[in-house]
């Protein structure tokens, strides 16, 4: 019994390398002009580098090949935003940078003693208590989609960044697409206020939505940005390297099985921001840029 299960393990993992060795080519097809505007005509009017129309190759590690590509994280000091659980922090050691920093609004002290190579800090992101251009890399994974104050994060990850450092954030759902709330439903949330969808949630009980969108509900912890807004906010702080628009096929379901629903939902919201799931950027600062500092972090101690 043990080697049919390694066995079939050792297959699955076959399987799923050759179906990411295929992600290039898919991604160059959905790429096409052609394809994408059919797919969600919106795209022809949206500013971005590249678009998915599916959660192909929107894994961690795809992200960790293109930030290997503009800079040597062996030689840089790194620092990852909105930690939580951790999950991503591995491969980040795996590149062994000079020093790893990570930062959470909450604290996790059982997970963040797993990882003793990093130096964890309890933080508001819009606050960081690092001194400036103390940081090669500011990453940061589903983290932006929950701050009220992207603006003053934006500024912050400026500041803490040396000229020519790197910002990558990868970050979705978007609050006004399918489940965008997070839970595990459709565009219930955008009909209701949130005491009524508080009320929604509890009613349903389901686990992870107790411990996942409820608890952002609670905490006022949704931007409720656009994937306009997002562009707005970077592009006068940062010299854009590469976005990545990715499309929800969730919503493209909901689309095509309710056309009724779909009707009134476009009379209230834009299609655009209806369908698009989520953003990652890779971003620098300006070998030039001079950024006002916040008083709150004027005596920000030394990284």
């Amino acid at each position: 019994m043990l080697r049919q299960l390694k066995a079939a393990a050792k297959r699955h993992e076959a399987l799923v390398r050759a179906v990411r060795s295929a992600y290039p080519v898919l991604s160059w097809v959905s790429n096409q002009r052609g394809v994408y505007e059919r797919v969600a005509p919106y795209l022809a009017e949206m500013e971005f580098d590249e678009v998915r129309l599916s959660g192909r190759g929107n894994e961690p590690e795809q992200h960790l090949r293109r930030t290997t590509t503009m800079l040597q994280l062996a030689n840089a000091d790194v620092l990852v935003l909105g930690v939580g659980s951790g999950d991503e922090l591995t491969l980040w050691e795996e590149q062994r940078p000079r020093t790893l920093t990570a930062t959470d609004f909450f604290s996790h002290p059982g997970v963040w003693a797993a990882h003793p190579a990093a130096r964890f800090t309890q933080a508001d992101v819009r606050r960081l208590p690092f001194a400036d251009a103390s940081f090669d890399l500011v990453a940061s994974t589903a983290l932006l989609e929950h701050i009220a104050g992207v603006d003053q994060l934006a500024d912050e990850m400026l500041r803490v960044l040396r000229p020519g450092g790197v910002a990558f954030a990868n970050f979705g759902p978007l609050y006004y697409t399918h489940g965008g709330a997070h839970y595990a439903g459709a565009y219930e949330h955008l009909w209701m206020s949130d005491a009524q969808f508080e009320q929604y949630l509890v009613a349903r009980g389901i686990a992870s939505e107790l411990d996942d969108g409820l608890v952002w509900l609670r905490n006022g912890m949704f931007s409720r940005l656009h994937y306009d807004d997002y562009l707005d906010i970077f592009k006068p702080r940062f010299d854009l390297d590469h976005v990545v628009l990715a499309v929800s096929p969730a919503a493209l379901r909901y689309q095509r099985a309710h056309p009724d629903e779909w009707r009134a939902l476009t009379a209230r919201y834009a299609e655009r921001d209806l369908l698009t799931f989520s953003m990652t950027v890779w971003m620098r600062k300006p070998l030039a840029a001079s950024v006002p500092m916040p008083a709150t972090t004027a005596s920000a101690v030394a990284a």
